[in-house]
């Protein structure tokens, strides 16, 4: 596509150079289809703005004009600006590459880190948080790769990876007779595009032979964003209908508004861990959370906070009646192989922080 692009561009080096450079963001920013360039994410330079942001539909001459202006925010960058651009660049490709890698050679994981029932101590469940093995430097964590999630098609395939990964982990769990409650997934906002994404995840529960109830849905509000926007209603509606339980995750870091939890089934907020950290030295934050436990109880949706790493934090949760957390003052995320004996000694090793 990019080579359909250049003949385009005014034949500047650093210019030509960025957008080789950029092929990661060009080419999910553009589908050259029938003369017609499709917007699906934004294209920036360096920390500026979008460049031809959130545009719906560009022809060929429309393009070319915004190259113009893109070649024209190139001219007068000095070389130290240009180098520092092009090593973020360089840095992003090479996540790019090392996602794909680990898709390819099914280095994904999933590990699992304990949620509390903040009055009584007791195990809830887990979160299923992804990992993935380096071939040289071992066991990463996804900051390694994010560039990925950036990628409509690389961010549903490991979500589809994880997911996979987490029934297979449940089916083996439940084989063995460990009752480990549930287990939390995240999934991307390119998993509801497709409009059948609802029904292969309640395939793959059936052909593993597991309730729905074991499993808990976590999205952000950028699934309300953009294209595919349409379907998650529907896609939603129908995963709740089946018994599969719906968690807003980061609620309060985007672009939440309360009418998600009116016009959509959701029966979990997680409170980000933003908050929870400033609990202690912001009045603020901490008035933000109360309020959002109080809105929660008033509209029978579970509150669950994040990143909980002192007892100071969990005592002001529990006054508030917050229902569960997550985070390392009860455990950090465990491989799948170790929350058997984890569940089996939870009630003599653990009790309410």
């Amino acid at each position: 596509m990019t080579d359909r692009i250049f003949p385009l561009l005014p034949q500047d080096p650093q210019l030509l150079d960025l957008f080789r450079l950029f092929p990661h963001a060009v080419q999910p920013l553009l589908d050259y289809h029938d003369r017609l360039l499709r917007d699906e994410s934004p294209l920036t330079v360096g920390e500026r703005e979008p460049i031809a942001a959130h545009v719906p539909c560009l022809n060929a001459c429309d393009f070319c004009h915004g190259a113009h202006i893109i070649a024209a925010s190139v001219h007068g960058l000095d070389e130290g600006l240009f180098a520092a651009m092009r090593a973020d660049a360089q840095g992003r490709l090479s996540m790019l590459g090392l996602a794909r890698d680990a898709i390819i050679e099914d280095r994904i994981v999933a590990h699992y880190q304990p949620k509390v029932d903040l009055r009584s101590g007791r195990l809830d469940g887990f979160e299923a948080l992804l990992r993935w093995n380096h071939p040289s430097k071992g066991l990463q964590t996804p900051n390694t790769i994010a560039a990925a999630f950036q990628d409509g098609a690389l961010a549903a395939e490991i979500s589809d990876r994880m997911i996979q990964s987490v029934i297979s982990d449940m089916r083996r769990w439940t084989d063995a007779g460990i009752h480990f409650g549930h287990v939390a997934v995240n999934a991307a906002a390119a998993e509801f595009k497709s409009g059948n994404f609802a029904e292969k995840l309640l395939n793959e529960l059936r052909q593993a032979n597991l309730p729905t109830s074991c499993l808990q849905l976590e999205v952000t509000e950028t699934v309300f964003l953009g294209r595919g926007a349409e379907h998650v209603e529907n896609t939603l509606r129908a995963l709740s209908k089946e018994g599969i339980q719906i968690a807003l995750d980061d609620f309060g870091t985007g672009y939440a508004s309360l009418s998600h939890l009116n016009n959509f089934p959701v029966n979990v907020i997680k409170v980000d861990r933003s908050f929870i950290r400033k609990l202690e030295t912001s009045d603020r934050d901490a008035a933000i959370v109360r309020a959002v436990i109080k809105l929660g109880r008033s509209l029978n949706i579970k509150i669950v906070a994040e990143g909980i790493e002192t007892q100071r934090q969990a005592e002001f949760l529990r006054k508030h009646r917050c229902h569960s957390g997550q985070g390392y003052l009860f455990g950090k995320a465990v491989p799948a192989a170790v929350v058997p004996s984890l569940v089996a000694t939870w009630g003599k090793t653990h009790v309410a922080a």
